[in-house]
């Protein structure tokens, strides 16, 4: 009896080994075909990531390229725009100096003819001042310096 318990308990440790086996090759296979998929979905994930850097770096560039551009263009319209500016500045200076020197020559004009205007009253008044004292016969603070000295 021994003999068959034995040999019973030596079948069902066989057949034991063997699902176990059976088992552990099925979960081997299994954890292959996982690992091979994550592998491949890690792969698939690092090609999407770098496509996406390579997409966003390109992008990084043009945009810069463009901002670049646009400095360049509004430093440019600057340089122009100040060279303008001190164009029409100097030209505005050109036309107050001429503007300036039109008044001065007009001040000038001006103060001869009133000079002119006032010797002539003053000579008007001395003549008009020496007819009454010669119809007054008043002597004219004039000839009162002159005869006096």
């Amino acid at each position: 009896d021994a003999e068959e318990v034995r040999a019973a308990a030596a079948s069902a440790m066989a057949a034991t080994r063997e699902r176990t086996a059976s088992v552990l090759a099925h979960q081997e296979q299994e954890h292959a075909e996982r690992r091979k998929a994550a592998e491949a979905e890690l792969a698939a994930g690092e090609a999407a990531l770098e496509a996406r850097h390579a997409e966003l770096t390109e992008r990084a560039e043009a945009l810069l390229a463009e901002a670049g551009r646009h400095l360049a263009a509004t430093q440019e319209a600057a340089r122009h725009g100040q060279e303008d500016a001190e164009a029409r500045a100097a030209e505005l200076l050109a036309e107050a100096r001429v503007r300036e020197e039109r008044v001065v020559r007009e001040t000038e004009r001006i103060l001869r003819e009133h000079e002119e205007g006032r010797e002539e009253v003053q000579a008007h008044m001395a003549h008009v001042r020496s007819s009454l004292a010669a119809l007054t016969g008043r002597v004219t603070p004039e000839e009162n310096e002159d005869g006096g000295a």
